[in-house]
């Protein structure tokens, strides 16, 4: 006998689908990941005080990720509360702060570029009423997964990391952010 699948907490499935999202390297894989995330029509998304539509913030976001060879995320915190407390996996507020270090496909003299991503989401996840279950779900064991986030707000910072370089003595001296300096005592000719 074939039992349903349960579902996932709140917080694990708002920090399951927003590690795919970070992990997604091409645009139909993204494209999938980002529309099991957010509903078809939310109803708010504001990311550091500005107001987008979903459109804005789906390009937005692949945008931010077009030169990403790779990203780690570790999640610092999160938190839920249930819509209904009766049944607290359906619906409810989940905010999550993360930070994730992003490798770029550009090589620095061998080394890919990073960047390190310190992000605060408060989501608010919903049944989105727009998507219908199965009527034969298959092989899958009845399983139905509704949730989409409704509404978010986001804070959200990226700061470049200096590219580990193998030693070069005498060499130019690279400065994330700035221009190629000479070395100490080398003519800037």
């Amino acid at each position: 006998m074939a039992a349903n699948i349960v579902l996932p907490p709140l917080t694990t499935w708002a920090e399951e689908h927003i590690t795919a999202l970070f992990n997604t390297t091409d645009e139909s894989t993204f494209n999938e990941a980002f529309d099991n995330f957010v509903a078809a029509s939310p109803s708010s998304i504001v990311v550091n005080g500005q107001r987008l539509t979903r459109a804005q913030y789906k390009d937005q976001v692949w945008k931010d990720k077009f030169l990403e060879a790779a990203a780690q995320v570790q999640y610092l915190g999160a938190v839920s509360v249930p819509k209904d407390e009766n049944d607290p996996i359906k619906a409810g507020e989940v905010g999550v702060f993360l930070q994730a270090t992003i490798d770029e496909r550009l090589l620095v003299l061998g080394a890919p570029e990073t960047r390190n991503v310190t992000l605060s989401l408060n989501l608010n996840v919903i049944q989105d009423p727009m998507l219908k279950p199965p009527s034969n779900p298959g092989g899958i064991h009845g399983f139905f997964d509704g949730r989409r986030v409704a509404s978010i707000v986001a804070v959200s910072t990226s700061n470049p990391n200096a590219t580990v370089l193998p030693s070069n003595p005498g060499g130019p001296i690279i400065n994330p952010g700035g221009p190629i300096k000479p070395p100490t005592g080398a003519s800037s000719d």
